[in-house]
């Protein structure tokens, strides 16, 4: 199977379908890198050259900038292959997608600094409003902090969450700055996902011009294909946040997949009812029900990324049940597959825990992501359930 090169100088040969089974081939790299990545926290050089060189840092670059213009199921299954063998690049991969759905909104002249030189420049960011914003002549003049922006070292362009005013009311959007405009502050020293890089971008008096900024009311509305006609429509944030979920579940799988082989290799068992794990019925339940979970986990986020493209392609944005239900979807196939970790551990027991075992891996990494905010439980939980129940919600463009 060919691909394209750094470059970007020669077309992918591999169609749409065939990503998953592209990111299957390259999570055996990633794989090999993984320890290197968690060391120095971000990805080892190998694996972003493999990255880069099989195109999963284009799948979400515009076509006619080079890129896949992928759907999000096929980012979804692309992540979930890729967490396999390292769930840190995987991550990023997704960071990546939804960055250049995110900046595919904006006017073409943008597009084009950021791809036509470059169909894999990466576009990272952090939506959660933050730092100071000064309205000046032709733009804004962005100040402060933005934590914990995965794959910022490896990123061309940032996007900033900002609020500004527009006339008089606060509008809440994303600013596009090149990374060389940022100071980038060693703040990532967390239990899992180490591998991300996901350090603080600081910005001072850096100005960003008008057309670098999208609101995600324009987003939700639908301004990237009435610019973009013929492109898919973003439905926004579902469109970003299910490929991270596709994360977690390959970690899960990958979890099941040594477990399964511990205990057909001959685990002893240390209960004196039977000399092998493997014939102890309690732990055959743990890896029966771990493996529903996370069938249960992958049917989710299908469904709601298969849900999420035909409203992209038909250029609709879905109702407020439906994207609640998403959501939903997101946040439980999330937490199945945490749990499904969990059983396993309990079956692999407490040398799982070892610095040199890929469980404690697996175990942190679904530990912290599973935790991100966007995929949160409990907020979609009561999301959901205000709607299900016809109470009302506060006017929000992130929902």
């Amino acid at each position: 199977m060919t691909h394209r090169n750094s470059r970007g100088d020669s077309p992918h040969v591999a169609s749409e379908a065939q990503l998953p089974l592209v990111a299957r081939e390259v999570a055996s790299v990633v794989a090999a890198h993984a320890e290197h990545t968690e060391r120095q926290r971000t990805p080892a050089e190998p694996s972003v050259k493999a990255l880069r060189e099989a195109g999963l840092f284009a799948l979400g670059t515009p076509r006619s900038y080079g890129g896949r213009g992928a759907g999000v199921r096929t980012a979804v299954d692309v992540c979930a292959e890729l967490a396999a063998g390292c769930a840190s690049s995987s991550w990023l991969v997704g960071i990546a997608y939804g960055g250049a759905l995110f900046a595919a909104q904006l006017p073409d002249a943008v597009r084009s600094a950021i791809w036509s030189s470059d169909p894999d420049a990466v576009v990272c960011g952090a939506a959660n409003p933050s730092g100071s914003v000064t309205a000046v002549p032709g733009g804004l003049e962005l100040g402060g902090r933005w934590p914990w922006i995965s794959g910022i070292d490896l990123a061309a362009w940032v996007l900033l969450g900002i609020v500004r005013e527009d006339h008089g009311r606060p509008e809440r959007g994303l600013a596009l700055v090149p990374a060389s405009g940022l100071t980038v502050a060693d703040t990532w020293n967390m239990a899992g996902m180490r591998g991300t890089g996901s350090q603080t971008a600081i910005a001072r008096k850096l100005f960003v011009p008008d057309e670098r900024f999208v609101s995600f009311a324009e987003i939700a509305e639908g301004a990237g294909v009435r610019r973009h006609p013929g492109e898919a429509r973003v439905v926004y944030p579902l469109s970003i946040n299910l490929p991270l979920v596709g994360t977690g579940i390959g970690i899960a799988r990958s979890a099941l997949e040594h477990v399964v082989r511990m205990l057909a290799g001959g685990k002893r068992s240390v209960s004196p009812l039977h000399s092998h794990t493997v014939d102890a019925p309690p732990h055959q339940l743990n890896v029966a029900q771990a493996a529903t979970l996370i069938d249960t986990a992958t049917l989710h986020v299908r469904r709601a990324a298969d849900e999420i493209d035909e409203a992209a392609r038909a250029g609709r944005r879905p109702d407020l049940e439906s994207r609640a239900r998403l959501r939903m979807d997101g946040g439980h196939a999330m937490r199945c597959a945490r749990e499904a970790v969990s059983l396993l551990l309990d079956t692999a027991g407490a040398s799982s825990f070892s610095d040199d075992s890929p469980l404690q891996r697996a175990w942190r990494d679904i530990g912290t992501a599973s935790r991100h905010a966007a995929l949160s439980v409990e907020t979609s939980q009561e999301l959901y359930g205000r709607v299900l129940l016809g109470r009302p919600l506060p006017h929000t463009d992130v929902v």
